[in-house]
């Protein structure tokens, strides 16, 4: 009797949800057909490790459609729960509940979170017990993300206690670009032996970036901490601070070069006597310049002068080099490009501390 009262539920469920164009056949060997097709049809309600309905077989009939309808005049908000509090549901929302045109939209609801397995990678997770210290639940996405464009909002409407930065690349000098290899992590995203991480193919990938640890002590706001204490970082944060740099620096250059232009008037027009009849200190270009392996600079430095030297600049202003110069007359210096880094130089001749004159010099790679 009790298994005959579970057949019926099954039949009555299957009744239920099966288009009213379709045939249900039950035969006396357990086989139910709907349409053309077949289905075998199991009942576990009453066993104590399975409780469920198992349907398998080779539906043919593909006019028969399973529809969960909802209670509006058109059918539309039909939902689909699991467990008896319906925490998790897959249901049909509409936006704007008074349009006359109701188009329906996907929802996927779960409580304690959500969470998407391929095989037995993790693709994806969303859970709000995983706060990030100073924001809310982030999305965790473990496998690469590709799409055409990656857009951020950032209207002005959306914003609040708006200041210009000031001088805030300046920090950026204490932060050391790295390359590196991220380590291997299993499902659960523990991670594995270092000799795991050649069967993932994401592990032996060349990452260029910086340490968390390092820019949380510069940038601390663009530095994040999720519950299991695992920093992240804000990539988007450094465009600003890095405009501000180039701001900064462009600057700086403007500057000098008026200062350099004033120093050439001022020898030009006034060239430095040091008491020497027919003999003025002088400074050439370099040769050749721009350089890679070294360049010649040429001078003429008088005898009565008791202090002369070179000295190399960056575009900031920091000294590089520092050359002495001992000999009189026609003097020349040679500078190796291997004591500095590829860039633009600033160069100036320098006699009983006057600045006699200052000129560019460009090494490349």
């Amino acid at each position: 009797m009790k298994h005959m009262k579970n057949n019926l539920i099954t039949m009555l469920l299957l009744s239920t949800v099966l288009s009213a164009n379709a045939q249900l056949h039950v035969s006396t060997n357990g086989q139910v057909s709907v349409g053309n097709g077949q289905m075998n049809v199991s009942l576990f309600a009453d066993s104590i490790v399975k409780k469920e309905i198992s349907i398998s077989g080779n539906i043919s009939d593909t006019t028969s459609n399973l529809k969960i309808l909802g209670k509006d005049l058109y059918g539309h908000g039909g939902t689909l729960s699991f467990g008896e509090r319906k925490h998790v549901y897959i249901k049909e929302a509409y936006i704007g509940a008074s349009s006359s045109n109701k188009k329906g939209n996907l929802v996927l609801g779960g409580l304690g979170g959500l969470y998407y397995n391929c095989g037995s990678n993790k693709i994806f997770s969303y859970s709000p017990t995983f706060i990030i210290a100073g924001s809310g639940a982030p999305f965790d996405i473990y496998a690469p993300v590709s799409a055409p464009q990656f857009l951020t909002s950032s209207d002005a409407n959306l914003k609040t206690n708006i200041k210009p930065l000031e001088n805030m690349g300046d920090l950026l000098d204490d932060i050391t670009p790295v390359s590196y290899m991220l380590k291997a992590k299993n499902n659960s995203g523990l991670i594995q032996n270092e000799g795991d991480a050649k069967n993932i193919g994401e592990s032996s990938h060349l990452h260029y970036g910086f340490i968390a640890q390092e820019v949380k002590e510069v940038y601390p706001d663009l530095v994040y901490e999720n519950s299991d204490g695992i920093l992240s970082i804000d990539y988007t944060g450094f465009i600003p601070l890095l405009v501000d740099a180039l701001k900064d620096m462009k600057a700086t250059i403007i500057k000098q070069d008026a200062e350099i232009d004033m120093l050439k008037n001022m020898v030009k027009d006034r060239p430095v006597d040091l008491k020497d009849v027919g003999i003025v200190a002088s400074l050439s270009q370099n040769k050749p310049n721009p350089f890679k392996v070294s360049t010649l600079i040429d001078c003429v430095i008088p005898e009565s002068v008791s202090s002369a030297f070179i000295c190399v600049y960056d575009l900031i202003g920091t000294q590089k080099l520092r050359h002495a110069i001992k000999e009189r007359n026609n003097v020349s210096l040679t500078i190796e490009g291997n004591t500095l880094s590829a860039g633009m130089y600033i160069y100036t001749l320098v006699c009983d501390g006057q600045e006699i004159d200052s000129k560019r010099m460009i090494l490349t790679d």
